[in-house]
């Protein structure tokens, strides 16, 4: 499966095999080689890069098993490392908070007539930190387009007839 310019998040693939032989695939591709981390419960399967091969702005991939009438559907959900996802909000968050507060503080300066540049500038360096998180984003989206063809390609193995 080719991936295009644009950073999928979602996928959807039938094949004719059922859940177990699917769950059997994963766990045979688990257990011959440690280029994935494989976890499953029920109908989810979580899969990753091995530990080797991982990064901090390495993908992860949901894939959750839907039985039809004669196949099986796989639904595939890519993801960013939680923990690289929970500190770009927290910045985004901080920076939006003191954004705000430097706001409220430059205008009752404006109002009483004092100097009110360092908020200003407190204001423009924070709406840098959110260009900057973006362009970080978009960054670590490309570097991790290649591992996201790895992924496209275990899902197309376990789905082979």
């Amino acid at each position: 499966m080719k991936t295009g310019n644009k950073f999928h998040t979602r996928f959807e693939k039938a094949t004719p095999k059922t859940k177990e032989e699917i769950k059997a695939s994963c766990e045979k591709i688990k257990s011959d080689k440690e280029e994935f981390d494989i976890r499953s419960n029920g109908n989810h399967i979580w899969v990753e890069l091995g530990e080797k091969k991982q990064q901090y702005f390495s993908p992860m991939l949901h894939l959750r098993l839907i039985d039809a009438d004669d196949k099986t559907f796989i639904k595939g959900e890519f993801a960013e490392n939680p923990l690289l996802w929970i500190a770009f909000v927290v910045t985004q968050i901080a920076s939006a908070f003191i954004f705000l507060v430097a706001l409220v503080v430059a205008y009752f300066k404006y109002d009483a007539g004092w100097n009110f540049n360092p908020e200003l500038f407190l204001m423009f360096a924070m709406v840098t930190v959110w260009f900057v998180i973006h362009l970080l984003s978009e960054n670590f989206k490309k570097k991790g387009k290649r591992q996201i063809e790895k992924l496209h390609e275990f899902v197309d193995h376990i789905a082979a007839a």
